[in-house]
C-alpha cells in the first residue's frame, strides 16, 4: 500500500499513530495516498508582490523537490514566476513556497510540478492591491465541524466572483473522536472523521488535516482563492488557553507537548505564516490586523457557574474582584501593545478602515430573564444550569460567556480604548459561537467600532439546546443587550463585509441546509457602518 514507506516506519516517523496503523486499507488509502499530489492546492499569507502556495507531494526518501509555477492566465502561455522547495516526510510531505516579483492586487493562476514532471491541479490566487483602492471584499468563516453536516457555505463561496479574499477564524476542524460532538444520534450519514480517536499526538492532528482537506467543497474554496487564518481553541482542544484547555487531561501527556504539535500540523497543514498575529495592509482602504485571542497569551477563563453556585453575593464578589482583575489578559501583553501600535500607525498613514480578524464574539451579550422559559423540562441538566446562571449572571451586570471577550472585561476595554486612542474607524469580525451577531461596540460611554460576528459553517447554535422559537429568543437577547443591534441564532452559513472608502456593508449568507449538500441559500441580513462613525445601521 504504501510501496517502500511501510506502517511501522510511518508510526516511528509519527507521520501516523499506532491508532491510525489499525484502520482499514482503504482509509489510510484515502488519506495518505503512496505517491504524487494528494491534496491538490492552496495559497495564503497575500502581500502586494508575494503570496504563499501550499500542497502535497508524497515522493520516495525523505524529500521531494517541487517547483511552483505562477501565470496570468490559466493556460499558462507565459510563466511570469517560479519557486522551489521541498515536499518532506519530516513536514507529512507538505510544501509551503512563497513566490514573489508579482504585481500587486492582481490574480494569477498556479500550479505544482513533482519531480517525475506530474502537474498538480490548477489553482487561483490573489496579491493584495497598494496604493488606491476604491473596495475590496472579503468572506469570513468558521466553525466547521464535519460531523454536523456538508461544508456547503464553503461551496458556495468557492462559486463566486465577487469575493477578494478568504478569512478563517478558527475552528478549522473539530479534536473530538467520533460519536462526542457530534453525537452519533446527530451525525450526519458518511460524515464521520477520521482518525477513530480523539487528537493529541502529532500523528492524530495530522491525520484530521488530511481527512477534512479532502472535503470537495473545502478544497474548491482553497484552490479558488488565497485564505488567511488563525486557528481556534479546537485545532487544539476545547476551551484552550495558555497553560491548559478544558478538554485536556492530565493522562493526556503534557499540555505544552500536545500543543506543540497541534501547532506544528497546522503550520504544516495550511498556507500560513508561522507567526501567531499578523498585519496585512489593503491598499490604502483595509488594515487587517489578525489576532490570536486563544493561545499563545490567554489567561485561564473564570467560571461563572463556580460562582453562581454563591448566588447573588457571591457573583456580586465575583464580578468586582476576579472579573474585573485588570491583569488578567487574553493576548497577552506584547500582542496587546503591537495591536494598539498598528493600529496608529494604520491611521497616521491614512489608511481608511482598521479591521481586526479574531477568534472570539466582543460584543457584550447577555441572559435575558426569559430565557428560564426557552429550556424544554428535558434539557440536560447543565444546559438548565448554564441559562440559570447566566440569568442570575445578567441581573449584576455579568455576561454569560466567560470564554469570549465577556470573561476578559479589562483586556476589552484596554483594546477598544487604543482604537479610539487611534481615531480608528473599528471593524471586528469573529466566529466562534456559531450564531451570527451585529454589534455597536462602545468604550467610555462612546462609540469604539462595530462588530459583525460570524455563524458557523456546520456546527450547531442555540438552536441545539433550547427548544423556543428561534426569533423570540433572538429577540429576547438583544433586548438585554445594549450593544446588540441584530442576532440570528439556528442558522449556518458565513458573513461577507464589503469595504469601500465611504462605508463597511456585511451580509451574513445563511445556507438553506447543511445535512443535505447543496448552496441554495435562505434570506440573509445585511448591515453598513458609515466610515469614521463607529456605529452601524441594518439594511
Amino acid at each position: 500500500m504504501f510501496h517502500d514507506i511501510d506502517r511501522r516506519t510511518l508510526v516511528k516517523l509519527g507521520l501516523i499513530g499506532a491508532g491510525l496503523a489499525a484502520l482499514p486499507a482503504g482509509v489510510l488509502a484515502q488519506l495518505y495516498p503512496a505517491r504524487g499530489f494528494t491534496h491538490a492546492v492552496a495559497s495564503g499569507d497575500p502581500g502586494h508582490d508575494n503570496v504563499l502556495l501550499w500542497t502535497r507531494f508524497v515522493g520516495g526518501g525523505e524529500a521531494a523537490m517541487l517547483r511552483a509555477e505562477v501565470a496570468e492566465e490559466p493556460g499558462f502561455g507565459r510563466i511570469v514566476a517560479r519557486a522551489e522547495g521541498a515536499a518532506t516526510l519530516a513536514k507529512d510531505w507538505t510544501a509551503k513556497l512563497r513566490v514573489t516579483g508579482l504585481t500587486p492586487g492582481r490574480w494569477y493562476f498556479y500550479r505544482f510540478v513533482g519531480p517525475d514532471g506530474g502537474v498538480s491541479p490548477l489553482g487561483r490566487t490573489r496579491t493584495l492591491p497598494a496604493g488606491r483602492l476604491d473596495r475590496f471584499n472579503i468572506a469570513v468563516f468558521s466553525c466547521s465541524n464535519k460531523g454536523f453536516g456538508y461544508f456547503n457555505a464553503y461551496g458556495h463561496a468557492a462559486k463566486r466572483a465577487d469575493l477578494d479574499l478568504i478569512v478563517h477564524v478558527g475552528d478549522y476542524f473539530y479534536e473530538y473522536r467520533p460519536g462526542v460532538y457530534p453525537a452519533v444520534a446527530q451525525q450526519v450519514g458518511g460524515r464521520v472523521p477520521v482518525p477513530d480517536h480523539e487528537l493529541i499526538a502529532l500523528a492524530d492532528y495530522r491525520a484530521r488535516y488530511a481527512d477534512y482537506r479532502t472535503d470537495p467543497d473545502l478544497a474548491a474554496l482553497h484552490r479558488n482563492f488565497p485564505v488567511i487564518s488563525i486557528w481556534d481553541d479546537h485545532e487544539f482542544a476545547n476551551d484552550g488557553w495558555t497553560g491548559g484547555a478544558e478538554n485536556h487531561q492530565s493522562d493526556e501527556g503534557p499540555w505544552e507537548d500536545r500543543k506543540a504539535h497541534a501547532r506544528q500540523a497546522y503550520y504544516e497543514w495550511l498556507p500560513v505564516a508561522e507567526r501567531p498575529y499578523n498585519r496585512y495592509d489593503i491598499g490604502d482602504l483595509v488594515t487587517m490586523l489578525v489576532l490570536d485571542t486563544r493561545i499563545e497569551g490567554r489567561d485561564e477563563q473564570l467560571s461563572l457557574a463556580a460562582a453562581a453556585q454563591a448566588g447573588k453575593e457571591g457573583l456580586i464578589a465575583f464580578r468586582d474582584g476576579p472579573w474585573s482583575d485588570p491583569k488578567r489578559t487574553l493576548m497577552g501583553l506584547p500582542q496587546e501593545q503591537w495591536v494598539a501600535d498598528e493600529l496608529k500607525s494604520s491611521t497616521h498613514g491614512r489608511t481608511r478602515w482598521q479591521l481586526l480578524a479574531q477568534q472570539i464574539v466582543m460584543a457584550k451579550v447577555n441572559t435575558p430573564k426569559e430565557a428560564a422559559q426557552w429550556v424544554g423540562p428535558d434539557a440536560p441538566k447543565r444546559i438548565q444550569a448554564f441559562v440559570q446562571a447566566g440569568i442570575v449572571a445578567a441581573s449584576v451586570g455579568l455576561p454569560a460567556n466567560l470564554d469570549s471577550w465577556g470573561g476578559y472585561a479589562p483586556a476589552r476595554e484596554r483594546l477598544l480604548a487604543s482604537a479610539q486612542d487611534a481615531g480608528a474607524s473599528l471593524v471586528v469580525v469573529s466566529g466562534d459561537s456559531h450564531n451570527a451577531w451585529a454589534a455597536d461596540l462602545a468604550h467610555g460611554g462612546k462609540p469604539a467600532g462595530v462588530e459583525f460576528a460570524g455563524q458557523s459553517v456546520t456546527s450547531p447554535g442555540y438552536e441545539s439546546a433550547l427548544k423556543a422559537d428561534p426569533k423570540v429568543v433572538a429577540a429576547g437577547i438583544v433586548a438585554a443587550s445594549p450593544e446588540l443591534k441584530w442576532c440570528d441564532t439556528s442558522r449556518r452559513g458565513y458573513v461577507t463585509v464589503a469595504f469601500t472608502p465611504a462605508e463597511a456593508r456585511a451580509d451574513w449568507v445563511f445556507m438553506a441546509d447543511v445535512r443535505t449538500p447543496g448552496t441554495a441559500t435562505g434570506a440573509d441580513q445585511a448591515a453598513v457602518a458609515k466610515h469614521g462613525r463607529n456605529r452601524m445601521s441594518l439594511v
